[in-house]
């Protein structure tokens, strides 16, 4: 059994139990390969968090890392896919057995409500970037002397942009809130209401 909760503008599915396997993610797959390509490696993070991102080079506080992308799912399709909401179509049957062929999770951990009844779903590591990977940290680190940096070192914008065909798009991207030094793990703030 699965339960949902809203993260800022992101949805995640919890599982009832602590004990969820999750599916292993080849080093061949897109969601690797744009990380590499990006300057970030994937590899396990500490602290039981699972694979996390990290910067292979220092990064400047203000520079856009990277492009949180995945499959574009309408609301009817995540009602069906993820929630239980609504009757699956065979669509959402195929690609429920594409998922399950392919070795992709089908959680919900990855959406992104993009708003007018769109989200990004950035599981299906074939198709998403290396943002999936980045994990959870604390907004701010406050210390008697100020913001002392923190482990939160990225938020997610929303831009919009126009595709080759002039139509506008949503799009979702990771900027660094301060100055990351290489090694460290990219994370942002998934929102008090996750926790």
């Amino acid at each position: 059994m699965h339960y949902l909760r809203v993260i800022g503008v992101a949805f995640c599915s919890l599982s009832s139990s602590d004990d969820v396997s999750r599916p292993i993610i080849p080093s061949d797959s897109f969601a690797h390969q744009s990380g590499f390509v990006g300057g970030f490696e994937i590899r396990p993070a500490p602290d039981g968090k699972g694979m996390g991102a990290f910067s292979t080079v220092a990064i400047e506080k203000g520079t856009t890392l990277g492009e949180y992308t995945g499959e574009v799912l309408t609301r009817a399709e995540v009602e069906a896919r993820y929630w239980g909401t609504r009757k699956e179509s065979t669509n959402d049957r195929k690609w429920r057995k594409s998922r399950g062929r392919r070795n992709q999770g089908i959680s919900g951990d990855y959406l992104f409500d993009m708003g007018n009844d769109l989200f990004i779903d950035g599981e299906d590591a074939d198709v998403s970037s290396w943002c999936r990977f980045a994990n959870h940290a604390d907004e701010l680190n406050d210390s008697d002397e100020g913001f002392d940096g923190g482990a939160c070192n990225t938020e997610m914008i929303r831009r919009l942009s126009w595709d080759e065909d002039e139509s506008q798009q949503l799009r979702l991207y990771m900027v660094a809130l301060r100055d990351i030094e290489p090694q460290e793990e990219i994370c942002y703030d998934y929102g008090g209401e996750y926790w």
